[in-house]
């Protein structure tokens, strides 16, 4: 009996429309014009004889049936990802590990260090998926590096390393413009969306008041609140893991202490019957060694 599934074009096209709410990203990653992808949406909706989309105060929303859709979607073409990679690749699979990783982890902690991880163990092949949020219901990842304070519900997680947050800013405003935390009061302050206390929890810890501590300019990712503060826009509150390289080389430098504990810590986290996966096996042991984590596992 034959499928009733649209073309892979309209599904994809209406994924990443629907996870980037605007046809011109979608375009872009596709290598599309942005009338193809509306083709691909129209198609798709006459196809399916439901809305998905509609403007709302000339911004782009999903309908009820677009959010089902969404949900149901993604962890679909990550499954037939994960199955054409595994078809197509010449690994064994007992070699291939199906990594998710938060991206700020990835590009600023991970990726360094993976060189050392393919020089070491030439015969595991990663692949790293940076979507959230993980799902390991579909079978799509074997483990993923993963943020936070509690344990995940039928998975078993081993805690890698906790985080602390510290004040960052480029050299230059710390020697004309912050010599110490009073002097904050003076200059902008960086705000994360996705951590929004992170200023009021820094303060609370120099016994300094938070008024106005959640004022200033609002950035969606770490990678754009990096480069603003690389680029002297302000003051920013970071985890200290993910500002290794630019303290390192001197683009940004953190002018004065504490160093706060967050309430979050790092884990690395797996569903119970990939404990035995040869791959995961290797990845752990390498990556409580990067960590200097405790060999025990949590339950």
């Amino acid at each position: 009996m034959r499928r009733k599934i649209p073309s892979p074009v309209m599904l994809q096209a209406f994924e990443l429309s629907a996870r980037t709410l605007s046809f011109t990203q979608a375009a872009d990653s596709m290598n599309l014009t942005q009338s193809a992808i509306s083709h691909q949406i129209q198609a798709l909706e006459e196809f399916l004889g439901v809305r998905l989309f509609e403007r709302v105060r000339k911004r782009l929303q999903l309908t009820p049936a677009g959010e089902i859709l969404l949900l149901r979607l993604t962890p679909a073409l990550d499954a037939l990802e994960s199955a054409i990679i595994e078809t197509v690749s010449t690994e064994p699979a007992s070699s291939v590990l199906r990594l998710g990783v938060v991206p700020s982890v990835a590009t600023q902690w991970l990726i360094p260090r993976l060189g050392h991880f393919q020089r070491v163990h030439p015969d595991v092949s990663l692949t790293l998926v940076t979507r959230l949020p993980f799902n390991f219901h579909n079978n799509s990842l074997d483990a993923a590096i993963n943020l936070g304070n509690t344990r995940w519900p039928g998975a078993r997680s081993d805690w890698l390393m906790d985080e602390y947050m510290l004040v960052v800013c480029t050299p230059e405003m710390a020697a004309t413009e912050l010599h110490s935390p009073a002097d904050l009061t003076r200059v902008p302050k960086l705000q994360m969306t996705f951590r929004p206390h992170a200023w009021r929890d820094w303060l609370a810890a120099c016994d300094l008041p938070a008024d106005n501590a959640a004022r200033g300019m609002k950035f969606e990712s770490f990678a754009l609140i990096l480069r603003a503060a690389m680029a002297g826009l302000g003051a920013a509150v970071v985890p200290r893991l993910l500002v290794e390289e630019e303290l390192a080389d001197g683009r940004l430098v953190s002018p004065f202490g504490p160093v706060v504990r967050s309430p979050t810590s790092y884990y690395l986290v797996y569903p119970p019957a990939n404990v035995t996966l040869p791959a995961l096996q290797t990845f752990r042991d390498w990556l409580k060694r990067q960590t200097n984590a405790p060999a025990e596992q949590q339950p």
